[in-house]
């Protein structure tokens, strides 16, 4: 009787069949956005934040040879209007990091960090890697001479910074469409108009107010001065101390003197310590004669005769 064969069973998953395609897949297939459109729409928006990049950097190099107009009384602190406002409008995309790298370059250049500063930088005179600021004052501080070098004084160190914490960490390229940032200076001239007017009408009553809650604070004040000395006795009101006479009896306390110490011939207290008293033996042939001769009298009774060796 020959054996019946039987075929091995796979170990791999049948492979199900595809649904016949319908009009519903169709129609998604065909409204899928093709895969090069995608790559180019990719690419122009990488593109158009690397020019942003680039002008970044060109605007840089720009502002290192910043101001433009350097004659007096053109200054820090009364830079040329033109200057100014190029500065600002370059400036608003930077990031703080990118500020730090315009700083560095102006640096380079010999120039002041600040950009509307014509001055050259300054230069810490001796060595060390650190240095005392304002020694002996409140605002003692031990500062990196890098960052003293960075400004021609401490006035263009805080315009510098001022305009540093107006910049945005967010990138530049999501920034370049938004047309209400802007960026103002420390020390910039503002035009005079009707508002302005009407806040200064509105800063200078209000002054006034403050001066007349000062003015009733301090009749307050005296008239609370007043009142506390009537009550410690002063019926004028007048604001002096009163003037009113204590009399005053000084007894002295009878103080009796300690008796003197007494030296009793008989009194034996050196023989004592910390309330033991020495005795010693009469056999004794240490001790001397006179001892024993003491210590014969406290030992025999009245009357009868000393002791003899």
């Amino acid at each position: 009787m020959s054996k019946q064969t039987t075929k091995p069973k796979g170990i791999l998953k049948k492979a199900t069949p595809m649904p016949p395609p319908t009009a519903q897949n169709t129609q998604n297939t065909q409204n899928a956005p093709d895969a090069r459109e995608v790559a180019v729409k990719h690419a122009r928006i990488i593109h158009s934040r690397r020019d942003v990049e680039d002008q970044i950097a060109d605007s840089m190099i720009e502002l290192s040879k910043y101001p433009l107009a350097r004659d007096p009384p053109r200054d820090a602190s009364d830079p040329a209007p033109a200057d100014a406002e190029s500065f600002k409008n370059i400036v608003r995309l930077y990031q703080p990091s990118d500020y730090d790298d315009l700083v560095e370059e102006r640096n380079a250049n010999g120039l002041c960090g600040y950009t509307l500063c014509p001055s050259p930088r300054s230069r810490v005179s001796g060595g060390g890697t650190f240095k005392l600021v304002n020694y002996g004052r409140k605002d003692f501080n031990i500062v990196p001479s890098r960052e003293l070098e960075k400004w021609c004084s401490q006035k263009c160190a805080k315009r510098a910074m001022y305009v540093k914490v107006q910049l945005n960490e967010t990138a530049a390229w999501e920034r370049a469409g938004i047309p209400t940032i802007q960026v103002d200076l420390l020390e910039e001239p503002k035009p005079f108009t009707a508002d302005d007017n009407a806040a200064d009408n509105a800063a200078d009553k209000l002054a006034k107010d403050v001066e007349n809650l000062k003015i009733e604070a301090q009749e307050k004040t005296v008239q609370n001065a007043r009142d506390l000395l009537l009550e410690r006795g002063d019926p004028t009101g007048t604001g002096k101390p009163p003037k009113r006479t204590v009399k005053l009896a000084i007894r002295e306390k009878p103080v009796e003197a300690p008796a003197a110490p007494t030296l009793n011939p008989d009194d034996q207290g050196h023989l004592i310590t910390e309330g033991y008293k020495t005795t010693f033996d009469a056999k004794s042939e240490t001790v001397s004669q006179e001892v024993k001769v003491t210590a014969a009298r406290e030992t025999k009774p009245n009357g009868s005769p000393p002791f003899e060796d």
